[in-house]
């Protein structure tokens, strides 16, 4: 069946509510689980939407130590009451008259007291008014909410550093694998999260700010987490190979139509052979539009990133849209990488907004941590670089493809570079067909449903695919650079076998998958054994019908040699090289790795200063002594 045609199943909010209620479940009061690495403050922070509250105020309570009972026993003794436990932000949901809310502050052990708004923002409507995120105005996103479409229905998978639960995307995150090996929903790199909200956050914790929420560009889309990199954002090429291959396994299951992916290499090897450009077009050929960023290797020219040099996808570079709606002053950034790729193809295709965005972040973060001046209250971040610019992308093809749910990813694209706006004293390999136009493209001829051929076989090699960038892990003991011919598994790469029935069969079910390297103590604790994963919503129909059982899951590609030879179930995966401090510790960090990066966090400089990546703008008359 064409995936144009398929609509988000209803188990999809099941799904999501089991991935949530296992994180609660999960997290407990270790320092090494993911709720208490989250951030802390000596003195409670106070949310200003709690100071004109009447009556029963419904707030989110989190400790600075202690965790849930901690925030618990504030509440009792500010004569509130305890709606449900939070373990994931060390914290509770709870009732408190308002009267009350002083003595709850001061109560010792807080971090915080939050307005919970999740119940008044189910009313929320969305348009320009109530927006102050300025991607929104500038790509025209605005005006298709006012015409219904808001992303609904349209499942974005996000390959990424994970998308930590967070109410501007709440109960509407489908999480899938975590291939980090940190075993926690939790983002603890903070780029993932980021991304998500740009894409899909409806702006719920900004909702009573004066000048409106920040929301992002598909406030109603459905959100598929793919967790593929830990704290310092590292991750190998192959564990992105995989990521992708659960997307197109999972693809009809969740109305996947959308790919995003915010990361690159310098590789320059020929798309023609390479890995990387084989996976995003077969994803492209199964009907999912994939959304590469071009890098932020700029101004010169041939800095494209892999796969955002393949010709079939949609490469995205950015434009500074200087916070306002007039096309007479926007820009290329200068950090945004430029064709033509060592191919000679010209690229970006286009630029979207990218250049001081402001988006839901996640506590505690690398990144909120190295960067504190980014943070942006209440509980947001800004940041700069082509991977917020395809975030936007992504968000925008999720409108597209909900007014246009039969449009092929060809139709997409052609309808986004045929209806674009040209930056005046910019070339093509500067800024693609020019600025995306969502108005223009809603209403473009997409042309006739064809597909561009896809020349790519993956049979190149892996490490030409590293473009130099490398991670560390542990085989078989020793400390070992992932580099050559091998995987993040320690085990030889083979091209022939992944690109065969790795991709053609059912990807997720054989003895491999189900036998004791999944099963084992680390897989089959209290975490994942309780009433939550073998009650109704594991073992009904939800999980056993054709979706689950059928040839999607139990075919030959993870069945096959390829798989499930010792490289899958030996103690690579099972011992303590997959379970220990080889996946979650100092292992992974690297003077040089492939990781999730932006231009830049924080403010956008001063017209006489910039910041790593960032070259400043003169001041028009002005010529600075940098």
């Amino acid at each position: 069946m064409d995936a144009a045609t398929h609509v988000l199943p209803r188990k999809t909010a099941t799904l999501a509510a089991a991935a949530i209620t296992l994180a609660l479940a999960s997290t407990t009061s270790s320092p090494a689980q993911a709720g208490t690495n989250w951030e802390r403050s000596v003195t409670a922070i106070v949310d200003s939407g709690l100071a004109h509250a009447s009556g029963a105020v419904h707030v989110i309570v989190t400790a600075a130590s202690g965790g849930v009972s901690a925030a618990a026993r504030a509440v009792t003794s500010s004569h509130g009451t305890v709606r449900e436990p939070l373990p994931i932000v060390d914290g509770v949901a709870a009732t408190v008259p308002a009267a009350d809310l002083g003595v709850l502050s001061r109560q010792p052990g807080l971090r915080a007291v939050t307005l919970d708004r999740k119940g008044s923002f189910n009313s929320y409507s969305f348009d320009d008014t109530t927006t102050s995120s300025n991607f929104v105005a500038s790509t025209g996103a605005g005006a298709a909410w006012q015409a219904g479409d808001t992303g609904q229905g349209v499942g974005v998978a996000v390959i990424d550093t994970g998308i930590s639960p967070m109410p501007d995307t709440a109960g509407r995150v489908v999480y899938g694998p975590d291939l980090s090996g940190e075993g926690s929903l939790v983002d603890t790199y903070g780029h993932g999260t980021v991304m998500g909200s740009i894409i899909g956050g409806n702006g719920t914790d900004s909702a009573n700010q004066s000048s409106g929420a920040r929301t992002g560009i598909a406030p109603k889309a459905t959100l598929v987490a793919v967790k593929t990199a830990g704290a310092n954002g590292a991750v190998d090429v192959s564990t992105v190979l995989q990521a992708m291959s659960w997307v197109s396994a999972y693809a009809s299951q969740f109305n996947i139509r959308v790919v995003n992916l915010s990361w690159g290499t310098p590789s320059t090897q020929d798309p023609s052979v390479d890995p990387l450009n084989y996976a995003v077009e077969r994803l492209w050929k199964q009907g999912i539009v994939v959304v590469v960023a071009a890098g932020n290797l700029g101004p010169n020219a041939g800095t494209i990133t892999k796969p955002g040099d393949d010709p079939t996808i949609i490469t995205v570079g950015a434009y500074d849209d200087k916070q306002n709606t007039d096309l007479a002053d926007d820009s290329i950034a200068s950090w945004s990488s430029r064709g033509p790729t060592a191919q000679g193809v010209t690229k970006p295709d286009i630029v979207a907004p990218g250049r001081y965005i402001i988006a839901q972040r996640s506590f505690g973060s690398t990144i909120e941590q190295t960067y504190p001046k980014a943070l942006y209250a209440p509980s947001y971040i800004r940041g700069s670089g082509t991977s917020e610019a395809t975030a936007v992308t992504s968000g925008l093809v999720a409108l597209l493809l909900q007014a246009h749910p039969t449009w092929t990813p060809d139709q997409v694209k052609n309808a986004l570079k045929s209806t674009a706006s040209p930056i005046s004293g910019y070339t093509a390999n500067n800024q693609g067909s020019g600025r995306v136009n969502l108005a223009a493209a809603m209403n473009a001829d997409p042309g006739a449903a064809v597909q561009q051929s896809s020349p790519s076989s993956g049979l190149g090699s892996i490490e030409n695919s590293r473009g130099g960038q490398h991670v560390t892990t542990t085989c078989n003991g020793v400390s070992t650079v992932i580099q050559g011919e091998i995987d993040v598994r320690c085990e030889p790469w083979n091209g022939s076998a992944w690109t065969g029935s790795a991709w053609t069969g059912s990807a997720w079910t054989g003895s491999a998958w189900t036998g004791s390297a999944w099963t084992g103590s680390a897989w089959t604790g209290s975490a994942w054994t309780n009433a939550s994963w073998t009650g109704s919503a594991w073992t009904g129909g939800a999980w056993t019908g054709g979706s689950w059982q059928g040839s999607a899951w139990t075919g030959s590609a993870w069945t096959g040699s390829a798989w499930t030879g010792s490289a899958w179930t030996g103690s690579a995966w099972t011992g303590s090289a997959w379970t220990g401090s080889a996946w979650t510790g100092s292992a992974w960090t690297s003077a040089v790795y492939d990781d999730f990066d932006t231009a830049f966090w924080g403010n956008r400089p001063p017209y006489w200063k910039h910041l790593p990546g960032e070259v400043s703008e003169p001041m028009p008359g002005f010529a600075p002594a940098l």
